[in-house]
This record gives C-alpha cells, sequence and structure tokens, in this order.
C-alpha cells in the first residue's frame, strides 16, 4: 500500500503535466472582434454608434418627370418645352402661390436637382410638370401644409404675367389636402381654367398643372396616382 508521501508526489506530478499540457494549447492569434448577429454596434467615446450612414443614392429629377408616351387621363404624354405663355410674376402677389408654375414659392428650397417639362395632347390642353429632388428627407406634412396655407392667401382677382402678355380674372375656385402627402387646387375664369397639384415623397417634391378651356382632370385623383408613381422611383 503506498505511502501518503508516495501520493501526493504522484498527484503533484499529474499537475504539473496537465498545466505544462494547458500552456501548449495556448495560442495568440491576430485580427479584430467581431460581432455576434444581434448585438449592437459599438459606441465610440463621442458618443456615435458605427461609422456614419452612407448617403442615399442619386435621384435624377428628370427621371421623375413624365416621358414620351407614358400613360395619362389625357392620352399618351409628349414632352415638350415650356413655352412664353408660362406666368412669370402674378398680381397680387399674394396670389404667386397659386398661380405661379415656373418659379413657383410652394418649391422647397435645397433643392440638388431639378427638370421640368410641358405636353402636349393633340389638342388646347396645356399639361405640366417640374420636380425637385433633395439629399436630405423633406418633411411631407409640413411641405403640404405650408403650400396649403400660401396658396389660400389668393382671396382677390388675380392676373398672370408671361412674356406673351398679361392673363387677368383667375380665382381660386377650390382647394384642398385630397391626400397624404398631395395637395390639390384651381384657378378658374369664365373661359379658362387651370387645375394644380403639389405632390411631396421624402426626397422629392412634383408641381403639376393642366389648363384648358374647361377641367379635363381629376386633379386629386391624378395627383395621387403621380405620387405613387414618383414613391416607386424615388426609393
Amino acid at each position: 500500500m503506498p505511502t501518503k508521501l508516495a501520493v501526493t508526489a504522484r498527484i503533484a506530478a499529474v499537475l504539473l503535466t496537465l498545466t505544462a499540457a494547458l500552456v501548449a494549447c495556448t495560442t495568440s492569434v491576430s485580427g479584430r472582434a467581431v460581432l455576434a448577429p444581434g448585438e449592437p454596434a459599438p459606441v465610440s467615446s463621442s458618443g456615435e454608434a458605427g461609422p456614419p450612414k452612407a448617403k442615399p443614392p442619386p435621384i435624377f429629377a428628370r427621371d421623375l418627370l413624365l416621358h414620351d408616351g407614358d400613360s395619362t387621363p389625357l392620352g399618351p404624354a409628349a414632352m415638350t418645352e415650356l413655352g412664353d405663355s408660362y406666368f412669370t410674376s402674378v398680381r397680387p402677389p399674394e396670389c404667386s402661390a397659386a398661380l405661379l408654375f415656373k418659379g413657383s414659392p410652394l418649391r422647397p428650397p435645397h433643392s440638388t436637382d431639378y427638370a421640368d417639362s410641358a405636353y402636349g395632347f393633340g389638342g388646347t390642353a396645356m399639361y405640366s410638370e417640374s420636380v425637385d429632388v433633395y439629399d436630405n428627407a423633406l418633411d411631407v406634412h409640413e411641405v403640404v401644409w405650408n403650400g396649403f396655407r400660401a396658396v389660400s392667401q389668393c382671396t382677390a382677382e388675380a392676373t398672370g404675367i408671361a412674356p406673351l402678355g398679361e392673363f387677368g380674372g383667375m380665382r381660386l375656385s377650390q382647394y384642398g389636402v385630397s391626400a397624404d402627402g398631395v395637395l390639390v387646387w384651381t384657378m378658374t375664369r369664365p373661359d379658362w381654367t387651370c387645375d394644380y397639384g403639389l405632390v411631396a415623397v421624402p426626397r422629392a417634391a412634383l408641381l403639376l398643372t393642366l389648363c384648358d378651356h374647361e377641367s379635363r382632370l381629376r386633379v386629386a385623383d391624378w395627383a395621387s396616382t403621380r405620387r405613387a408613381q414618383i414613391l416607386g422611383r424615388s426609393a
């Protein structure tokens, strides 16, 4: 029977062997820590979480306009240049938001790209669109309701002034927010009607107008259709 001293010596020898094995299996590996799925990004000493977000991909205003052959309630669109019949100023100034198309004060500031176009349909109708795009997201609600307040200021008879001359006697006949991100209104006189729409999405704003001897467009429906199309192209 082994003595107590022999047992103690044997235990010490086993512990020494295990320690050597553990030391031999320990290896230093260079590299970087990798987050496990679901773990939050590390926060720097400045309080920022991880690397800065990448910029959103660019959007080009011309891509958001109607193009040749696109379907509209008036038929296929045919792009053309804006002519000299478009108003460059309005009298009284309070009606600028309600009557101007090119240079409209309803366009949100700080756009990064802009495009506009007129369209022909083989008749007297004059349809036009302008689009601004933005790197920073718009407050859609604010854009529409600021537009609502500006358009509502036109309480007098308005005269539009264009390179071709003056065109007076227009009055604001109706206006309203018809859907999320959509403001519509109508300017009329006995022989001429202009329907307008202001459409806002997070990265773009569209202004549209159709003028003719009588209203030929359910502008609220068409503006909502164009908003859905622009959302799909600017996402």
